[in-house]
């Protein structure tokens, strides 16, 4: 909340100071940013159109055009200027290397044993009502939303909060939108004016808001939306030591696309076997590895997929992941959870990929979890989820493919990793597994096959990209890939880096 946070406190004070006013939705993003990067925003309006007033859209064109919050490229840096944006950690010879630090590493959040539905009606009321609960609950623990109202406590000409999910969303003719809301007791219909819709388009279906404004009887006239979002004041976990972890994800193997050269490349690296000193220093930090689905290519997952299929049994794919996954030095530990090309149910929440298929990787010791996974790493807190639902959301709100972590800020914005129903499979399990009930430190996706990486509100968003070259499907779908460049966080200041194993 603004009132508790002394960094909104600051941000506020310095944009009345600068003379602008904002919208709701400009005020989102901007608290969201790094004090630094909102100076730089004002300075850059100061410097153009003098704009008195800032709205959403300006807000993000402004961010797009100078985007001071690019992560360090690490290839093989050839001179100390090269270094110059590396973490302070970095910039010395390491005092521990990970060889010499015990894993710390447990299990938050696992669905593979927490999965049990019999697929109905029923099953899916109670779905719903489980999201609906939690969600809630997120909401009325901000602190600024008090004196909610059910929908049959609504009444004539009061000022009312109501917390529902969305049922419908629809567009009229004056550029207002009108929304249903859902609670457990009825559906409100909720006008949203022009002043609002710049804020509203980021509502989705089955999303559960806060929604203020003032009932006519018939309708509320809203007056703001309200997402659970994540706290102004999230202060992120850290690990006491310079360790470092890579994401990576969508590695493919069994696929006549697979890209051998800068998986081989990468593994050498972390072997300590490539790159200059500073960056096999860099390789002797890194505790642990994390997968992020799509291990093997799978069968029949999209047509003609056979064509391009080294292998076309999925057994014979996760042994040829693990003859290259057993050369990743020892003492870095592997983390990996499914995608919807892996030999486990379509349906989210999946649980791990079963012994039977996956064998070669349980044999060489990898940590087999379902999808999503909660995971603690040195304290640091992981949420990883392949993102088969980013399509869904970046469809719906117009995100643009090569902008992934965009979509998955989304996901913390609504605290839910797959919002829409209907599109993306999705179980009736008795408790929402989707939901975001505890903000992570890091939340990574992966399946775009792109790269992208943020900082909202102190969790580093990263989406893993790919080390599969553009498939046939691919390239009828207009999608280019960015492979062979997974990111390095080091889990003590929160450095981030996009490693690039495309070339010698």
């Amino acid at each position: 909340m603004i009132e508790t946070s002394q960094v909104a406190k600051r941000t506020v004070k310095e944009l009345l100071e600068a003379g602008l006013q904002v919208t709701p939705g400009a005020l989102d993003i901007i608290l969201s940013l790094e004090p630094s990067v909102v100076s730089l925003i004002i300075r850059k309006i100061k410097v153009t159109d003098g704009a008195l007033v800032l709205t959403e859209e300006n807000v993000r064109k402004l961010i797009e055009e100078k985007d001071p919050r690019k992560v360090t490229s690490v290839k093989t840096p050839k001179s100390e200027e090269e270094w110059s944006a590396a973490s302070p950690s970095m910039k010395l010879k390491p005092a521990l290397t990970a060889k010499e630090v015990d894993e710390d590493f447990e299990v938050v959040m696992d669905p593979t044993k927490m999965i049990g539905t019999s697929g109905s009606l029923n099953d899916f009321v109670n779905y719903f009502k489980d999201r609906y609960m939690r969600l809630s609950n997120l909401l009325l623990r901000r602190g600024d939303i008090k004196g909610i109202r059910r929908t049959c406590e609504v009444g004539r000409a009061e000022e009312v909060k109501l917390i529902g999910l969305v049922r419908d969303i629809s567009k009229v003719r004056s550029g207002s939108m009108i929304i249903e809301l859902e609670d457990l007791d009825g559906v409100v219909s909720v006008l949203i004016p022009g002043n609002l819709t710049d804020k509203a388009r980021y509502l989705m279906l089955d999303q559960v808001v806060c929604v203020e404004g003032k009932s006519n009887g018939a309708y509320i006239v809203a007056d703001n939306i309200i997402w659970p979002d994540v706290p102004f004041d999230h202060k992120p976990r850290r690990a006491e030591d310079p360790i470092m972890a890579v994401f990576i994800s969508d590695t493919h193997f069994g696929s006549k696309k697979f890209m051998e050269k800068p998986f081989t490349r990468f593994i050498e690296w972390l072997q300590g076997k490539r790159g200059d000193e500073k960056t096999r220093d860099l390789a002797k930090q890194v505790k642990y590895l994390v997968i992020g689905g799509d291990i093997v290519d799978g069968v029949g997952v999209y047509p003609n997929q056979e064509k391009e299929l080294v292998v076309e049994e999925v057994y014979a794919q996760y042994d040829i992941a693990a003859k290259y996954l057993e050369n990743v030095p020892d003492y870095v530990k592997i983390i990996a959870i499914p995608g919807g090309h892996d030999a486990t149910r379509q349906a989210l929440p999946q649980p791990a990929i079963p012994k039977e298929y996956g064998e070669p990787l349980y044999e060489i010791g990898v940590e087999m979890l379902g999808d999503p996974a909660y995971f603690r790493i040195h304290g640091v807190e992981v949420l990883c989820f392949h993102g088969d639902s980013l399509n869904d959301v970046m469809t719906a709100l117009s995100i643009d493919q090569h902008h992934p972590e965009r979509a998955m800020i989304e996901f913390l914005r609504g605290r839910h990793l797959a919002p829409i129903y209907g599109s993306t499979p999705l179980s009736p399990e008795p408790m929402d597994l989707l939901v975001i009930e505890k903000v992570p430190d890091i939340l990574h996706c992966g399946h775009i096959h792109i790269n992208g990486q943020e900082n909202y509100r102190g969790v580093i968003v990263i989406n893993s990209g790919t080390f599969q070259d553009q498939t046939d499907y691919q390239k009828s779908m207009g999608l280019t890939p960015t492979p062979g460049k997974p990111y390095i966080i080091n889990l003590k200041d929160f450095w981030v880096a996009q490693l690039d194993f495309t070339g010698d």
